[in-house]
């Protein structure tokens, strides 16, 4: 818990050394992703985050997103190394996961290749590094899997 406080005051610390308010409320901060598994928000079909800050390479996000009966809230930072019609980026964030019968906090790792279809909508693939401690049991697991999805920016 201790941990995902610190990042939590570390990304709202950040918020305020970047660029100016008139280019941020240029740049889409709404994000829906629909698919199997997610960068951002995990073990997640269905995601949504908020980009609490951004630029041209990086956001920080907030959000959450749901598997039937699992609820995942994540905090985060994404990195753009290239950005263009096919994008490369990576992806570090911290989740809580509730579920039933398994509850932990989740540190995330991903890399991921982006490919615009339109404006405000992008298909993304690739694979995403976890560990996670469960606190249902005195258990630490790691792992990495493969997502891909539909990503909608408004």
């Amino acid at each position: 818990m201790t941990k995902l406080l610190f990042i939590l005051l570390l990304l709202f610390g950040l918020i305020y050394t970047q660029e100016s308010i008139n280019q941020q409320s240029e740049l889409k901060r709404h994000n829906l992703s629909i698919g199997l598994l997610d960068d951002k928000t995990g073990f997640s079909m269905i995601g949504y985050t908020y980009n609490i800050r951004q630029n041209e390479s990086n956001e920080y996000f907030i959000g959450g997103g749901t598997m039937l009966f699992a609820f995942t809230g994540t905090v985060g930072w994404k990195h753009y190394y290239k950005k263009s019609k096919l994008s490369v980026y990576s992806v570090l964030s911290e989740q809580v996961v509730r579920h039933i019968g398994f509850s932990g906090y989740i540190s995330t790792l991903s890399y991921s290749l982006e490919y615009n279809l339109a404006k405000r909508s992008q298909i993304k693939f690739g694979g995403f590094g976890f560990y996670i401690i469960r606190t249902d049991e005195d258990k630490k697991e790691f792992g990495v899997w493969p997502f891909i999805g539909l990503n909608f920016r408004f």
